[in-house]
């Protein structure tokens, strides 16, 4: 992925501010892992340091920092296309997710090394296809779409007009971090979360927590 925007060196409009994106919907809902960033906030600021002087970089705070597995659609109260979702519906996916998650184990992400694309940068995921496998076990119990690209930790996006030039210095600022190691991350819950999409970075409201397979954990 790093080649390809290297070699591209385009940049677009990123992130749920997107005009385009929304189409004048107020709410979106996604199945996520939270990234809690405050454990690691230390080791986040060098990055944000680096990109902070780029104005078209929208940098997310600690609390707006996670890893999406699902956009499951905007929320409405009479679904009439496919990319909008109701409350009925939602429920009916977490149902179905709890039980699609209970025989995944938990497991551990490690964090590391900054990206990009064009409309974001972010946080590579090492976890070996658990996350992965997370995507499918959801998708395919709750009838999803599974999204294209690996799964990671987005950091900021890119608020530039589709097609703008990616300057050379951003570039060689992400480059410095390629080889950047963040933290590790126990993933135990997967997350049902709201978003309001008329505010700038809000606080996410949580829907429901699904839990994995703990070790050691049984059910009669």
């Amino acid at each position: 992925m790093w080649e390809r925007f290297v070699d591209g060196r385009r940049l677009e409009f990123g992130g749920y501010m997107d005009p385009n994106w929304q189409e004048g919907h107020k709410l979106s809902a996604s199945l996520i892992v939270p990234g809690e960033a405050s454990r690691f906030h230390e080791r986040l600021e060098p990055l944000r340091d680096a990109l902070r002087p780029f104005p078209f970089v929208s940098l997310h705070p600690d609390h707006f920092m996670h890893i999406t597995l699902v956009l499951l659609g905007f929320l409405v109260d009479e679904p009439g296309e496919d990319d909008e979702v109701s409350r009925t519906r939602l429920q009916g996916i977490e149902k179905r997710a709890r039980i699609a998650l209970s025989d995944v184990p938990a497991f551990t992400v490690r964090l590391a090394n900054l990206n990009a694309f064009p409309g974001a940068t972010f946080i590579e995921a090492q976890d070996g296809g658990m996350l992965d496998r997370l995507r499918d076990a959801l998708c395919t119990s709750c009838d999803l779409k599974n999204p294209q690209g690996p799964p990671h930790l987005t950091v900021a996006y890119f608020q530039a007009p589709d097609g703008t030039d990616a300057p050379e210095e951003l570039i060689s600022a992400i480059a410095r971090y390629r080889d950047w190691p963040v933290c590790e991350i126990l993933v135990e819950n997967v997350e049902m979360n709201l978003l309001d999409l008329r505010s700038e970075y809000p606080e996410p409201e949580t829907l429901a927590m699904i839990p994995l397979k703990i070790a050691g954990q049984h059910f009669s």
